[in-house]
Order: structure tokens, then sequence, then C-alpha cells
């Protein structure tokens, strides 16, 4: 099943094309074309996840599928071929190996749109004053007049996908429609821009956040596996930070300054703050799912939550667990795993377990995921280094998810079905873990 479900209106036209496979054990690639999208599918055993890229003149792509029994389909959305174009096709490992690669027609609309009749003949305008720009779940929605013009070309584009579309006016040379993008990523940058028709002069050009729609929060469980169990998720960063100095630790004699830095995926260009945020609000429900009260540090991307205050929250809310969830970076790019970071010698640690038992609580949430994700890679490691760990008075967790300098997990951390994985993977550790504290019977 796709990553991101595509939105172009699916026409009654079909015509199959077959498209010829080059990896070993593939079924050959089926293609359906319709007007301004094309279905596809296609079968390799031995993959559960591909990443797949396509392009026209006028449009251009990517996605990640996932499909536990190596069946896979999706959609191309192409607003912008509305003509017969080439159009190419290819998928990849995740890793980046190719295994498919070839390309089809694709179907003119019969009926292309045209402006609206009756329009009243004046001087063309060469500027947009009015323009609105709304970022919603299907794309961004588009509104503005232009005088004397009846069509323009509007390109736009983000770090998965680009679009050039001719668009007619209506009644009064008003503008409106929704600009599909399918395989945007929530938060990313929408670059917007409009121009003539024909000589391409810029008349107008914005940048927008694609849009946002955090699961709804379900209702606690009145009975779970966590009943009674206080976790506190802590989604690292947000997407505007500051420069803090604060103190390391309660016991230490030492401040520690922190950087405005975050990760950035290599393919997906995603940045963790969005990333965390999105598989903490998952964490929240499935926890709620299993009876637990839950705390969250932030819940949106327009927020400043300081280091100490991370700390703070929940502090003052009485948790029995932290989870601080992050994603790694590292010049190195085949480096992945699953990292745990427990704190070493801050006093408020020492009060909540001694060293080797921090380290088997650790190990034990870090082997969970690991089970969950089939992850192989990763250690537990204590030590003085994070803030919010060193001020936390219940046991604290840093965990880094993966790698977004590694391309395989840059594309996986993205994907709404591995998001689960990891989370499925946190709340078995949860449950563990307070078994191992002896806030639930085992």
């Amino acid at each position: 099943m796709p990553v991101k479900r595509p939105l172009c209106a699916l026409l009654v036209l079909l015509l199959c094309l077959p498209l010829t496979a080059q990896a070993k054990d593939a079924i050959p690639v089926t293609m359906r074309m319709t007007p301004y999208q094309a279905e596809f599918s296609f079968s390799i055993p031995d993959q559960e996840y591909v990443y797949v890229t396509y392009d026209t003149r006028f449009d251009t792509g990517e996605m990640v599928l996932y499909a536990p029994d190596g069946n896979f389909s999706g959609v191309c959305c192409l607003p912008g071929s509305g003509t017969a174009m080439k159009m190419g096709i290819n998928v990849y490992t995740l890793a980046g190996k190719a295994l498919v690669r070839d390309g089809a027609n694709t179907v003119a609309d019969p009926n292309p749109p045209k402006p609206a009749a009756g329009l009243e003949q004046m001087k063309a305008v060469n500027k947009i004053t009015d323009m609105e720009l709304v970022p919603q779940a299907d794309g961004v929605h588009y509104r503005f007049t232009l005088p004397g013009r009846d069509s323009v070309v509007i390109r736009y584009s983000s770090p998965q996908e680009k679009h050039t579309v001719t668009v007619c006016c209506g009644a009064e040379y008003v503008y409106e429609g929704v600009l599909a993008m399918p395989y945007t990523y929530a938060d990313d940058n929408v670059t917007v821009t409009v121009l003539t028709v024909g000589s391409s002069n810029q008349l107008y050009q914005e940048t927008v956040k694609a849009y946002y729609q955090p699961p709804e929060v379900i209702e606690k469980a009145a009975e779970g596996r966590l009943s009674g169990v206080t976790v506190c998720i802590d989604p690292g960063h947000q997407r505007q930070t500051q420069v803090e100095t604060v103190p390391l630790g309660p016991n230490f004699n030492s401040t520690t300054t922190t950087t405005v830095g975050m990760a950035q995926g290599v393919i997906t260009g995603r940045r963790e703050s969005q990333g965390v945020l999105e598989i903490g609000h998952l964490l929240r429900n499935a926890l709620l799912a299993e009876g637990a009260d839950v705390v969250m540090t932030r819940e949106v991307q327009d927020t400043f939550v300081g280091m100490l205050e991370r700390a703070d929250i929940p502090n003052n809310a009485g948790a029995d667990f932290v989870l601080r969830l992050h994603i790694n970076y590292r010049s190195d790019n085949s480096i992945q795993g699953i990292q745990v970071y427990c704190p070493l010698s801050s006093s408020y640690a020492q009060e909540v377990a001694d060293e080797d038992t921090y380290r088997v609580m650790g190990t034990t949430l870090l082997d969970a995921m690991k089970a969950s994700t089939g992850v192989t890679k990763g250690n537990c490691t204590l030590n003085n280094t994070y803030v919010g760990n060193n001020w936390s008075k219940m046991p604290s967790f840093l965990v880094e998810m993966g790698y977004m300098s590694n391309r395989t997990e840059d594309l996986k951390l993205a994907c709404p079905h591995y998001q689960m994985l990891l989370v499925q993977g946190m709340v078995e550790g949860l449950v563990k873990l307070s078994q191992l504290r002896g806030l639930i019977d085992k």
C-alpha cells in the first residue's frame, strides 16, 4: 500500500500498458493510464519496502511503498500532463539499488479546461495582489484574481514532487483550485510560482508549509497493560529553536550551550522535529489504548520548549517514565541503528537507579524496539551529555530512532507503517520497564 494516499481523480478510461521488470524474480509492472494520473502495480517477493520515482515533462514525484507480501501498487499524480507525453518510472530498493526502469505514454484529457465564457475584455494585469494560499490535506488551495489574463502557468514544488500546470480563470478573472500534492510530507516547504503563458514572466511566488493534521487524541482505555502508569513523551526540537546556556545537571558545576541544529533527511529532506512529532502523536495514542496516562512536552511545531522545561514538565506531572524522541545524523551515511541514552552520574538519576539497573532498563527498551522493527544495530549508552536526562526525577531515555543520514532509514522513518513499528516497540518496552519497576503485575 502507498505511504500517502493519492488524491488525483480516477476517470473512466483505462489503458493497460505492461512494463519490463528488470529485477530478478520480479513480475512485470502493469500500468493503467487515465488523464492526469497513472496507476501501477508490480510484485517483488523479496522486498517489503520500495522507493518509486516518476517523471514527465511537467510532473515529477517520489514515494515509498510498503507491501508485506511484495505486491506493490500506487498512483502517479500527473496534474500537468493533460496531453499525451512520455512518462518514466523507476523502482529502487530503499538503499538505492535499481529494480525496475521503464516508461509509458500519458493519456490526453479529451475535455481540457477552458476559461470562463463572457469575460470582459481589459488590459492584462502583471501583478497578483490578492493571492490566498491555504495548505490542506489534499494539497494547497489557491485563490486570486488576475484581470485581463484568461490563463496562467503555476509551478509548484516540494522536496518530493514538482508540477507545472496551466490553469484557466473563472468568472471575473478569478482563479481558484487545489494544487494536488499527494506525496509531499507534512510541514515541508511548498513553493508556488505563477507565470504568464508563453513568455513565462513571473507574476507571484510564495512558500508555505505543507499541511499536517495530527491524529485525533483517543480516549484512554479504562483497563490496559499500562493502567496506573504515567508516561511523558518529549518530541525533540521544534521548528524554530533558540540557543540556551543551562546547568548541565543538578550536581554538576558546569553549564552546556545548546545548538539550533537538527537532523534532516538525506533523501526526504524531512526535518527531525516533524518526524519525532509524528511518532510522538502515534505513541501517545498507543499508550492511551493501553490505559496509560500521557503527558507531552509539545504537540505542535510552532512552539519553543527549553531544555530545563523539558525536564520540568515530566517532573511536575509525576511521570513514571519519560521518552525523549530524536532521530540521528552522522557524516558517515552507512551508519544505521537505534540508540538509547540514559543518564550516568546525575544525582537525580542516581536516586532513580544505580548504573547497572539503568543499563538494564535502557537495554530492555532498546531490545523491544529492535524486536518490533527488525533493526539489529544499536546500543544503550549511559552518559552525562543530555540535560533533559540529567534533570529527570524518573527513568529517562533519549531514544535516537534511526539515522536520517542513512537513505534506507531516512525513507523508512517517513513511512507510517515503520513509524508504528517503532511505536509498538516502545510500548512493549514500557510494559517490561513497568514490570521491572513494580508498577504493574508481571
